[in-house]
Parts: structure tokens; C-alpha cells; sequence
């Protein structure tokens, strides 16, 4: 009779742990990635993608790496004295339960020293690493936005 209430004990106790607050998993998402076609002889090109956490936890990403740059970063966008600064983020937090947006003109990711010629329609890889060692995969497509109205980040190239 004991081992079969110790054993209820420890059942109703996993489930006590699956079922608690904060216990579940985080998982980002991504959404509408894409990279903006940059000038023939650019080494650089901006992307940009929503990046979205349905779990409880915060999400660190601590680095990024693109099959078609030597060198991507996260960097993120301000404005001072009427000019759009941009500075590099060594860590991009994804709240729980919520998202951050990297768009044409605000934070976003730069894949710096490009490998190769990027033409509309080329697709781009790119692995999103995390702190607790989750990969998140993410195809790009490149697009050519030189016809487009909105050209909010024509400052990288």
C-alpha cells in the first residue's frame, strides 16, 4: 500500500510540474522574412522578419549565421540629431508572449560582407542561435524594392 501511494505522489507531482505556470517551453516563430536586394557591387544587404515567442520565457538570441554573409548582425536603429543611427546588438530578446520586428527603416538584420551577388528571387538561409542552444531556421527571399515607394532604409547602401 505505501509503494502504490508513493507512486501516486510522484505521478500527481509530474503532473503538478507539466501543468505549472512558466513551465512551458518557449518557441519562436518567424514570420515575413525577407532580404532587400542591394546594388551589384554592395558587400552588405538588410533583412528583415518578425520573430515571434508563444512561450512563457524570454528568448536570448546570441548570434546568426547566413550562408550568404561572412558577417550578419542584428543592429538595431535610432535617431539622433535628425540622423538614423545604427548600432550592433550582441543580444536580441524575444519576450515571452510577444515579438519583435525587424522593418525597412527600424531594427533590423544587416549580412555584412556578402559572399556573392544577390538578384530578386535568390533565397538566403539563415540560422538563428540561441542562449539555451535552440536553432531556428530561417529562408529569406531577396526582393528587388528599387520600384517600391517606401525606401525608409535607402541609408545602408
Amino acid at each position: 500500500m505505501r509503494n502504490k501511494k508513493m507512486q501516486i505522489r510522484k505521478l500527481m507531482m509530474a503532473a503538478i510540474l507539466l501543468l505549472a505556470p512558466g513551465c512551458t517551453a518557449a518557441e519562436v516563430t518567424v514570420e515575413g522574412a525577407w532580404v532587400r536586394m542591394p546594388p551589384p557591387v554592395a558587400d552588405t544587404a538588410a533583412a528583415y522578419m518578425t520573430l515571434n515567442n508563444s512561450g512563457d520565457t524570454d528568448i536570448k538570441i546570441i548570434s546568426v549565421e547566413a550562408d550568404v554573409a561572412a558577417k550578419p548582425e542584428f543592429h538595431s536603429a535610432s535617431m539622433h540629431d535628425g540622423m538614423i543611427h545604427m548600432q550592433k546588438m550582441d543580444v536580441v530578446v524575444v519576450p515571452a508572449h510577444g515579438k519583435i520586428e525587424f522593418l525597412p527603416g527600424g531594427d533590423h538584420l544587416m549580412l555584412k560582407e556578402l559572399n556573392r551577388e544577390l538578384k530578386a528571387g535568390d533565397h538566403v538561409m539563415m540560422k538563428l542561435n540561441t542562449a539555451d542552444g535552440q536553432a531556428i531556421d530561417v529562408h529569406a527571399a531577396v526582393r528587388d524594392m528599387r520600384n517600391m515607394p517606401d525606401h525608409a532604409d535607402e541609408h545602408h547602401h
